[in-house]
């Protein structure tokens, strides 16, 4: 008897904390980490946006910051670049509710912007930046010498 009514009185103290929390979240707030890793399913697919060209390595232009949806900055954590851009592109899939992220940006020896983390910024690191609309050519810019190396850029279209 007294473990059925601890039982019943647990049950509506969670279903009034669960009723006062909201369904869905009204946006997506600053948090720990990042988005989450997720495997783009076979029914979406991956364009590549960027410029193409041997010689030059190209960064989003300044123009794309109203679109910027996260960046994160980091020391590579691996010698594989292919995998680390992919990692990079599936958080764009994982970003909110597989529907906000356009494209992904990843490459090595970016400058990291003033303000990151209260950092002064200004130094060369690997960074992944999501945009919420799709980038093209055009909204790509010749780097700087020795930055933007080993870039990639995905569009995700499901």
């Amino acid at each position: 008897m007294l473990s059925t009514t601890i039982r019943l009185l647990s049950i509506g103290a969670l279903s009034v904390v669960t009723d006062a929390l909201p369904a869905t979240p009204k946006g997506i707030t600053a948090r720990a980490g990042g988005p989450a890793i997720v495997p783009i399913p076979p029914t979406c697919s991956v364009s590549d946006p960027l410029p193409s060209s041997e010689s030059t390595s190209y960064q989003p232009a300044p123009s794309t910051n109203d679109a910027l949806l996260y960046n994160a900055y980091y020391g590579s954590f691996s010698a594989n670049k292919t995998a680390m851009a992919q990692q990079c592109l599936e958080q764009c899939y994982g970003y909110g509710y597989h529907v906000e992220c356009k494209t992904a940006f990843w490459a090595e020896n970016l400058v990291v912007p003033a303000g990151y983390y209260g950092t002064p910024g200004g130094q060369l690191s690997t960074g992944c930046l999501l945009f919420d609309r799709a980038l093209a050519s055009e909204d790509f810019v010749p780097a700087p010498e020795g930055q933007a190396t080993g870039a990639f850029a995905g569009n995700i279209a499901c």
